[in-house]
């Protein structure tokens, strides 16, 4: 009896993004090879399913561009400038403030729920106008 073959997740890539293949899939996919879809996607703040959808561009209920955004802080180590910290942090962290409910756990939670909602150029975060404040 033979050991089971590890899928080459590259491969799978490759066959799914043909050469549109961005750079994040590319390292996605080095990882899953490295480690497993499971390491991966628990570094990630994912289920494994959702790493193999994205692998395969089937992630179609998914935001992709939330999940872009968390690959590239968590393993190609980008950053951006957070307003609120005043300091540089990993997009993955950026997207996880934003993902986050309000809480008054501390004040720093407070002021992170705020500035995320209150014209951060790197919230994704979509504020609907106030109803109550009305044009006349």
């Amino acid at each position: 009896m033979s050991a089971p073959q590890k899928l080459d997740n590259i491969a799978k890539a490759s066959s799914a993004w043909g050469d549109t293949m961005p750079d994040w899939i590319v390292i996605l996919a080095e990882a899953c090879n490295a480690e497993t879809q499971s390491a991966v996607a628990k570094k990630l703040g994912y289920s494994s399913t959702a790493v193999s959808l994205v692998l395969s561009n089937n992630y179609e209920k998914g935001d992709i561009v939330r999940f872009e955004a968390v690959v590239r802080g968590a393993l190609m180590a980008e950053t951006v400038h957070c307003p609120v910290l005043s300091t540089e942090i990993g997009r993955d962290v950026c997207s996880n403030w934003q993902k986050r409910p309000f809480s008054t756990a501390s004040s720093n939670a407070v002021r992170m729920y705020q500035g995320c909602r209150s014209g951060c150029p790197h919230s994704r975060i979509r504020v609907a106008p106030n109803p109550s404040s009305t044009d006349v």
